[in-house]
């Protein structure tokens, strides 16, 4: 059975039809790459124009091989081998790569892509070599101001070398920092890093458990803007506040939390008191080999010193750390005094 044949007229409209919508789909699509390409030369501009400026500040920042794409819905800037180098201490860094990216759909937000590895150097005072498998952190601010930070990092190894002290190493999982801004408290920030499986290493000697997770929060009180001073001492000088503090440490069945407050003071020592309390202790008898000398220790003085929490948010055995004008001292046990956040 044959169909019908339509009318020659419907055809001829449906034809036109169709041309029209490819011809508004390609004007669309040519206004959106005039646009893109207008952004495109706007953000190189203003990258050619930013780079000079910090250099006038004393920041050098180089960016070889610079390419900026991501046509059609990002604006993507990647750089090979880039660094940064503050020009008047002689510190400085680089990485093997870097990509930013800005979506068109929310361009208040930039991704960051980092490929190892890292070297970061400061005259006179060390060394810092750091590698990972995927590094990403982003960026968000509002028209006012910024608003976070975060970054988020696998499979990290960092070694720090000092100039003078014992080498330090660091291995973990996960590894995840970020800092805010809160909009009822323009000059607080808050911050918060955690690791997952992290292993410790001094002078190649393990330090602790071979893998322990680790979290801590702060808020520090009236740390912004942080002025042109070096931040920790303008931080020192405006009080100094952390607080509050919650931290957290699991490892082997054990869990330790704690919350508490410090001040920084002008002579860059602290002062101030965390409360711990330490749940699963059965383990430090059962497994004291697996946790380490110096963890088996900490944790065996919450079995024979501390007491019993009263504190709901912190249940267990408690245990007080106290520190004194930088000396610090975890229930009896006196601890290594700290070294000043800066010289006074």
């Amino acid at each position: 059975m044959t169909q019908p044949d339509l009318p020659t007229g419907a055809t001829g409209r449906g034809r036109r039809r169709a041309i029209r919508a490819l011809v508004v789909v390609a004007l669309v699509a040519a206004a959106w790459t005039a646009a893109w390409t207008w952004a495109r030369a706007r953000l190189i501009a203003e990258i050619d124009l930013r780079l000079p400026m910090l250099a006038e500040r004393g920041l050098r920042v180089v960016c070889p091989e610079r390419t900026v794409g991501g046509l059609p819905f990002r604006l993507e800037v990647a750089c090979r081998d880039p660094g940064v180098e503050a020009v008047a201490t002689g510190a400085g860094g680089s990485v093997a790569a870097l990509r930013t990216a800005v979506s068109v759909w929310s361009p208040t937000t930039v991704m960051v892509e980092a490929d190892g590895p890292l070297v970061a150097e400061a005259a006179g005072r060390g060394r810092v070599d750091a590698t990972w498998r995927r590094l990403v952190a982003t960026l968000r601010w509002t028209p006012a101001r910024p608003e976070s930070v975060a970054v988020s990092i696998d499979g990290v190894d960092v070694t720090a070398h000092p100039a003078a002290g014992r080498t330090t190493r660091l291995r973990t999982e996960h590894l995840e920092a970020s800092g805010r801004i809160p909009v009822d408290r323009p000059n607080d920030l808050d911050v918060a890093a955690s690791t997952a499986a992290a292993l410790l290493e001094i002078d190649g000697r393990r330090l602790g458990p071979p893998h322990a997770d680790l979290s801590l929060t702060a808020t520090l009180r009236d740390a912004l803007p942080p002025g042109p001073a070096e931040p920790a001492r303008a931080f020192a000088a405006r009080g100094g506040r952390i607080e509050p503090i919650r931290t957290s440490f699991a490892v082997g069945g054990v869990r330790v939390d704690g919350k508490g407050a410090f001040t920084l003071g002008a002579d860059g020592l602290l002062d101030g008191t965390v409360d711990f309390a330490a749940q699963g202790l059965e383990a430090v008898v059962r497994d004291a080999a697996a946790l380490g000398p110096e963890t088996a220790s900490l944790l065996g003085a919450f079995v024979l010193l501390g007491k019993p929490s009263r504190d709901p948010d912190l249940p267990g055995r408690r245990l007080e750390l106290i520190v004194d004008h930088g000396r610090p001292r975890f229930g009896r046990l006196v601890l290594p005094p700290m070294e000043p956040l800066f010289q006074p």
